[in-house]
């Protein structure tokens, strides 16, 4: 593995889309390599970022009507394609390394989990029908240092909204990352600023029985890396 090599093998090895030997002779060049190490550091946060996202199910509507044309659509075979016989990690790391920017890039720049936080009229909108749903729960806890969070909960609707209420200020390399928690173990729901009224929108699991604030590094971090600042019971 040359060094051109090993550099273009970072998002396949931070997705897991490796063999055995692939893995061993990249972490051996990874011990002594920064750059590497940082690449592999950004892709899984990237990576993080995609396994909060909120996911829109299809209406039953047009799922039934894909899948009926689904079924009335020849496939036709793609054409046979061969590829080089040496080096066969590679065109996974190419397309490993284009998914998660190609897809990174739209959830990072769009910044409604990550960065500045939804905007305050997608907040107002969320918790107006949050609390307007049958069985919406709101609670308040104190944090750690001082200030406190809230949730406004609807398990019918599988939304929660978490709101900062004068939490610590932190430094520009930490801020404080939202964790829904249950038997799967914590699942990101996104940043949360210092700031009185800042507030993260997701959708909630229904494994899920706790909310838990921690400080992270301003990207994020893929599991919680410090202890808990609040937490939460869910209903």
């Amino acid at each position: 593995m040359s060094i051109d090599d090993a550099h273009l093998f970072a998002g396949a090895y931070a997705l897991d889309a490796v063999d055995d030997l692939e893995r061993a002779r990249f972490e051996k060049h990874l011990a002594e390599c920064g750059q590497c190490a940082h690449e592999v550091t950004e892709f899984r946060q990237v990576a993080a970022l995609l396994g909060a996202a909120v996911e829109v199910a299809p209406s039953p509507r047009l799922r039934s009507g894909v899948l009926a044309e689904v079924s009335r659509t020849r496939q036709v075979p793609p054409a046979p394609r061969r590829l080089p016989a040496a080096r066969p990690w590679r065109t996974r790391a190419v397309v490993a390394v284009a998914v998660v920017a190609a897809i990174g890039g739209v959830v990072v720049g769009g910044s409604q989990l990550f960065g500045g936080g939804p905007e305050p009229s997608t907040v107002a909108s969320a918790q107006h029908d949050v609390r307007l749903s049958g069985d919406a729960v709101s609670t308040t806890a104190r944090a750690v240092g001082g200030g406190s969070a809230s949730t406004d909960v609807s398990r019918a609707l599988g939304k929660i909204v978490v709101t900062a209420q004068d939490l610590p200020a932190l430094d520009a390399a930490h801020a404080y990352q939202v964790w829904l928690i249950g038997p799967r173990g914590p699942q990101s729901a996104g940043l949360l600023t210092a700031d009185s009224g800042a507030s993260v929108v997701a959708a909630l699991p229904a494994d899920a029985d706790r909310v838990g604030i921690t400080v992270e590094p301003a990207a994020g971090s893929p599991q919680p890396t410090t202890a808990g600042v609040v937490a939460v019971a869910l209903p």
